[in-house]
C-alpha cells in the first residue's frame, strides 16, 4: 500500500510552476523621497530670498529689475541673500540629482550636465562680476563663464533626461513637460551671453544689451520651475518604485 501511494506523494510534493512566479509591488525609496523633499525646500528657500531682494529696497538696493543683471545683487546690502540663494539652488539640485539616480531615471549624459550645472551655479555665487561692468578681472571672467555654462547646462541635462523617458508610459507626461520647460528656457540666456561675447571680442560697449535684466529674471524663473518639476518627478519615482517578490504559494502545494 505504501508503494502504491509513493508516486502520489512524490507528485504532491513537487512545486507548481505558478509558485515560482513573481509579482510587482511598491517599495518606496525613503532616502530618495527625502532628497526630493530637500530639493523642494531648497528651491522654495532660494525663491523667497530672491523675492526679498526684489521687494525690499533695504536688501536689494537700487537695482532696476528691467535693466540690471541679477549679479548686481552681489554688491547690494543683502549680498549674503544672493549668495545663499545660489548655494541653496546648487545644493537642492544635487539632492534631486541623487534622488533621480537612486530611482534609476538619471542617465549618464543627464548626470554629467547636472553636475556641471551644480558646480557652475555655485561658482556664480563665489565669483562676483566686475563692478565697473564687463569682464575685466579674472574674477569677473570666471563669473561670466560660469554664468554662461550654468544657463546652458540645466536645459541640456533636462533634455537628455526627457529624451530617455519620453516613450515610457509611467513617465511620459513628466518627460514632456521637462522638455517643454527646457526648450522654453534656452533662448532666454542668448540676449545677454551673445552681447557679452561680442563685446569681449569687438570692444566694450559695441553691442547694447537693453532689458537684459528682465530677460535673465524670466530665465531664472523658468529654471526654478524646471528644477521643481524634476524634484516632483524624483519623488514620484521614489514613491512608486516597483520591485519583485515571490508570489504566494497556493494552499495544498505541499509547503
Amino acid at each position: 500500500m505504501d508503494q502504491q501511494r509513493w508516486p502520489e506523494q512524490s507528485q504532491n510534493t513537487s512545486l507548481p510552476c505558478s509558485s515560482l512566479a513573481v509579482r510587482p509591488t511598491r517599495c518606496p525609496d525613503r532616502l530618495a523621497q527625502s532628497l526630493a523633499w530637500a530639493g523642494h525646500g531648497a528651491f522654495i528657500f532660494a525663491a523667497v530670498l530672491m523675492a526679498a531682494l526684489h521687494l525690499v529696497p533695504q536688501w536689494g538696493g537700487d537695482a532696476n529689475p528691467v535693466t540690471a543683471m541679477l549679479s548686481e545683487y552681489a554688491y547690494a546690502p543683502g549680498r549674503w541673500m544672493w549668495a545663499l540663494a545660489l548655494t541653496a539652488t546648487s545644493a537642492g539640485s544635487a539632492a534631486v540629482g541623487i534622488a533621480l539616480h537612486r530611482t534609476g531615471l538619471l542617465t549618464r549624459w543627464a548626470a554629467t550636465w547636472l553636475v556641471v550645472w551644480c558646480v557652475a551655479i555655485f561658482l556664480v555665487a563665489v565669483f562676483h562680476k566686475d563692478p565697473q561692468g564687463g569682464a575685466v578681472s579674472l574674477t569677473g571672467k570666471l563669473h561670466l563663464y560660469a554664468t554662461g555654462i550654468a544657463c546652458a547646462a540645466l536645459p541640456i541635462a533636462a533634455l537628455a533626461l526627457a529624451r530617455r523617458h519620453r516613450t515610457r508610459p509611467p513617465w511620459h507626461r513628466f518627460a514632456t513637460w521637462t522638455r517643454r520647460l527646457a526648450v522654453t528656457a534656452i533662448p532666454f540666456f542668448l540676449p545677454f551671453i551673445v552681447p557679452f561675447a561680442l563685446n569681449m571680442a569687438l570692444g566694450e560697449g559695441k553691442i547694447p544689451t537693453p532689458a537684459t535684466g528682465l530677460v535673465e529674471r524670466l530665465m531664472a524663473g523658468l529654471e526654478l520651475a524646471l528644477l521643481a518639476l524634476l524634484a516632483v518627478w524624483a519623488h514620484r519615482a521614489a514613491t512608486e518604485r516597483p520591485t519583485e517578490v515571490p508570489a504566494a504559494l497556493p494552499v495544498g502545494s505541499g509547503q
